[in-house]
């Protein structure tokens, strides 16, 4: 487990997850962040690192902190929609396949319509 730094302290949720929770300088409890496990992990420290407002320049790093979180986001949701591509892909492929050689085979209407009904031609032509 990770050490927290400043003054931090964990509370247990009910769902297993842990609470790091923080005074403000109004003395008035807050939470700083969710853990996304039951232990404080090394990325929770980071990512605490990264927004705290004694540790850095807030004019010059929140747009930093923010771009990374953005950078993130992104990237999930780039994953998540290549992995739905795959799936739709591989549920299309049959349905695809069957219609491309489908349509080899068939006649057109016009072409059938001629067939089934010779007197069109008598009358039109």
């Amino acid at each position: 487990m990770a050490e927290l730094f400043g003054g931090l302290t964990t509370e247990k949720r009910d769902d297993g997850k842990l609470n790091i929770v923080h005074t403000d300088d109004a003395g008035e409890k807050y939470v700083a962040r969710v853990t996304d496990t039951e232990h404080v992990t090394e990325t929770d420290i980071a990512e605490l690192h990264k927004a705290d407002r004694e540790a850095y320049d807030p004019h010059s790093r929140s747009k930093d902190f923010v771009s990374a979180l953005i950078e993130k986001s992104d990237a999930k949701q780039n994953a998540y929609q290549a992995a739905m591509l795959d799936d739709f892909t591989e549920g299309f492929e049959p349905v695809t396949h069957g219609a491309l050689e489908g349509r080899k085979r068939s006649y057109g209407s016009t072409r059938l319509y001629r067939q089934n009904f010779p007197f069109a031609e008598a009358t039109n032509g």
